[in-house]
């Protein structure tokens, strides 16, 4: 009889149901803070509601959870979200007696999730970046005269406040644009980035999915994919995306370098744009110790990065790749958001598309988000 390996997966958004829907071959426990998240209503895993996966009772919840199950080996733990790395890395002296994960070591995790940080991490490893200035507070103003424009301004960490009031990025055309845009948000997220634009599309950006063992080397096979639309356009998150063979190898290489150089481990998700006036490419971020929004688009291709993360921490073979499936992922609302608004609906047409939420298998999610759609619709009507 073949045991299933335990996972638990923490978090309820897109991002945690395509885990879910990657690791079906698994005994998977889904830790979720909504009873409206999509992974909530997937078919796939056994469902906790918990206060918050965001918050530093995570941990708490994490440990409640290991004690009162009785897996026959210590579950593999997958994260989601930003926050819950930051928690689960300050316990996880407690948390890895209980759990399987691989985190790199303080202060490398907290500064390559900040923008500063991990600039200066990967200047120093000599990885190709676009030149940038920090932003914390007006006397830092004068620096950015030393720039190129166009740049891009943006926070240096995820924050809801700034969420709620500013958007993901700008696009500035001059020194002058930062100076306004920064006085008005300087009260709200005074530490910002500057960075020098790097010409090209929404399509030019690109990223690398894979995961490095204890001595920073690379477990089974990287997936390399680009997006194909993001919203809003030019500076937002991926609307939609597709694999990138054709970029494999050195995306690949330039990946492998800084993970060796920075002495990186566990699960890493680079971010590149490549530069149309100078045919390079650029890392721009990365995403560390936890899955990126649009993954599942590694599975959807035929491979399947999760299940080779998994496979390790579970002292498993390391299966590799299977057979390339040309597939594009989209989020259903940001893809037709973009589209609306005059992105381009030409590329990589003859590829299959398939939605992050909706699925013939997995049909749940989307019957549900839609039925609460139509409640709230309707109670606005009557004026209730």
């Amino acid at each position: 009889m073949i045991t299933k390996v335990p996972v638990v997966v923490v978090g309820g958004s897109a991002n945690a149901l395509g885990v879910l829907r990657s690791l079906t071959h698994c005994d998977l426990t889904l830790l979720c803070d909504s009873l409206d998240a999509p992974a909530w209503s997937s078919r796939y895993g056994r469902k906790i509601l918990v206060a918050n996966t965001r918050a530093a009772t995570v941990v708490k919840d994490l440990v409640q959870l290991a004690t009162e199950c009785t897996w026959a080996h210590r579950p593999v733990l997958v994260l989601t979200e930003e926050k819950t790395v930051v928690h689960v890395s300050a316990a996880r002296t407690q948390l890895q007696s209980l759990y399987e994960f691989l985190l790199c070591p303080e202060p490398l995790l907290s500064d390559l999730q900040s923008k500063a940080g991990f600039q200066d991490r990967a200047s120093s490893a000599g990885s190709p970046v676009p030149r940038g200035v920090v932003l914390e507070g007006e006397g830092s103003l004068p620096r950015i005269q030393a720039l190129q424009y166009p740049c891009v301004l943006k926070p240096l960490e995820q924050d809801p406040i700034y969420a709620q009031h500013f958007k993901k990025a700008y696009k500035v055309s001059s020194a002058a644009d930062v100076v306004a845009l920064y006085r008005d948000i300087e009260p709200i997220m005074p530490r910002m980035i500057v960075q020098e634009w790097l010409e090209g599309e929404d399509s030019d950006i690109y990223f690398c999915l894979g995961f490095y063992d204890n001595d920073s080397q690379l477990v089974g096979e990287t997936f390399t994919g680009r997006k194909v639309r993001s919203w809003p356009l030019q500076v937002g998150g991926t609307a939609s995306c597709t694999s990138a063979p054709e970029a494999a190898a050195e995306l690949t290489r330039l990946t492998s370098d800084f993970v060796r150089a920075t002495g990186f481990v566990g699960q890493i998700g680079m971010e590149f744009k490549k530069d149309r006036l100078r045919g390079a490419f650029y890392m721009i971020e990365p995403t560390v110790g936890r899955t990126d929004y649009q993954h599942e688009i590694a599975t959807l291709s035929g491979c399947n990065v999760l299940t080779m993360m998994v496979a390790y921490l579970s002292r498993q073979p390391v299966p590799g790749c299977g057979s390339y499936r040309e597939v594009i992922w989209y989020d259903e609302i940001a893809d037709a958001n973009a589209l609306e608004h005059g992105a381009r609906n030409s590329l990589f047409l003859d590829r299959t598309r398939v939605s992050a939420v909706w699925r013939v298998s997995d049909p749940l999610p989307t019957i549900t988000d839609l039925w609460r759609r139509i409640k709230n619709r309707l109670r606005r009507l009557l004026g209730g």
